[in-house]
């Protein structure tokens, strides 16, 4: 992984840790690990994810975030809830897994970063991967990242 893309994977880590209501940025292991699952959950019930979108492929950019609730209900922050849900359940709450769509993308270099982090199943689940376009993105993560509303 490049230097940058660990500096964005621990931005978006420390960010959502204020964002999902954990009590501090130090690595919890047993017990602590537990306590801190248990709090972060009361504090967004269900399977969520905060993600984001940024222009580029680097450390650095403007962040578009939305959060995502599953089951989708009413005030739900993304546009396209219920197949991104759909998607996210299928693959376990793991964005890497999503089945890639078999779609034509044009061949232009017009990078973009997507990020995520969330709970899944009672699991932390933390994403963070650029891709050469935005349609090579949606061809991976089907509608997770289309954001846009």
């Amino acid at each position: 992984m490049k230097t940058a893309s660990k500096g964005l994977f621990a931005a978006v880590a420390a960010g959502a840790l204020l964002v999902g209501g954990a009590g501090g940025a130090s690595a919890a292991t047993g017990a602590d690990h537990d306590t801190e699952r248990r709090a972060t959950a009361r504090a967004l019930p269900g399977n969520w994810m905060y993600l984001g979108v940024m222009e580029g492929d680097g450390a650095f950019g403007d962040l578009q975030g939305r959060l995502l609730r599953c089951p989708p209900g009413k005030g739900n922050g993304h546009p396209n809830a219920g197949a991104a849900c759909r998607a996210l359940t299928k693959a376990k709450g793991e964005i890497g897994s999503i089945k890639p769509q078999n779609v034509a993308c044009p061949m232009i270099y017009k990078p973009v970063t997507a990020v995520a982090y969330g709970m899944w199943d009672g699991t932390r689940r933390i994403y963070a991967k650029s891709f050469s376009n935005d349609c090579v993105m949606g061809a991976a993560t089907g509608k997770v990242f289309q954001l846009a509303e």
